[in-house]
């Protein structure tokens, strides 16, 4: 199995896991208990009550993109399939992740400017600094990817930043590690605005350098598809 298949499987479950899970917190669980707030992330209780549409907006659009963008990698979607099914549905799921990245992205950098800043000095500036960047990337990534099909038709421009922009979308997982890790050493006021930069770049870093070693061996495997001009002449004689 290649590195890029298994990293690929790797990321199916967590990003699977890490949707579920947020989905019942915010959308079922919080909304029929909301004593449970008072246990959980306590600190952002009042931005929780202000901003509720906004958050909502951004766990249940993120929850379907983290879901679905991992799903549209495998390779029978990606590759078509012989009667066109496959391709099809890779489209109508790439379609359905992408309304999903646009709407939980937008409100991801309104929601940066009212996250919590910790108790550290220029935390603010961490955490929005961070989550903002983190929301263009997401978002221009995007664009990238489907400008690079609709309009230019190259594939391999196309694989490379979906990609790089479902990497941005694993964040989350990365986020939740990190906040896990956080919580367990008893520092979370201290180092949680340091995941604004900390929970996004090791993956988005991690998916540069996947999309580039895939679209490399897209190349290897297609320049070995054409013949050379040796090669056609003995075809010839």
């Amino acid at each position: 199995m290649s590195t890029y298949r298994r990293v690929r499987y790797l990321v199916v479950a967590p990003s699977l896991l890490v949707a579920v899970a947020m989905a019942a917190l915010y959308l079922v669980v919080l909304p029929l208990f909301p004593a449970v707030s008072h246990h959980y992330f306590p600190q952002s209780t009042a931005t929780y009550a202000t901003y509720r549409v906004a958050i909502l907006g951004h766990i249940a659009a993120g929850t379907v993109a983290l879901a679905l963008g991992p799903l549209n990698l495998c390779a029978t979607l990606r590759r078509g399939g012989r009667l066109g099914r496959y391709r099809r549905l890779h489209r109508s799921v790439g379609a359905g992740y992408a309304v999903a990245v646009a709407v939980s992205a937008t409100f991801a950098f309104f929601m940066s400017f009212h996250t919590y800043p910790g108790t550290i000095p220029f935390g603010r500036l961490l955490i929005t600094s961070g989550l903002a960047t983190l929301a263009c990337v997401w978002l221009a990534t995007l664009v990238a990817a489907v400008r690079a099909m609709a309009v230019d038709r190259d594939r391999d421009r196309h694989a490379f930043w979906m990609i790089v922009n479902v990497s941005a979308t694993f964040s989350a997982v990365f986020f939740r590690l990190g906040n896990g890790v956080i919580v367990a050493l008893g520092r979370f006021d201290q180092l949680y605005p340091f995941l604004g930069w900390l929970g996004w770049v090791p993956s988005v870093a991690i998916g540069v350098l996947l999309a580039r070693r895939y679209v490399a061996g897209r190349g290897r495997r297609s320049a070995a598809a054409v013949p050379t001009p040796a090669a056609l002449v003995e075809v010839t004689r």
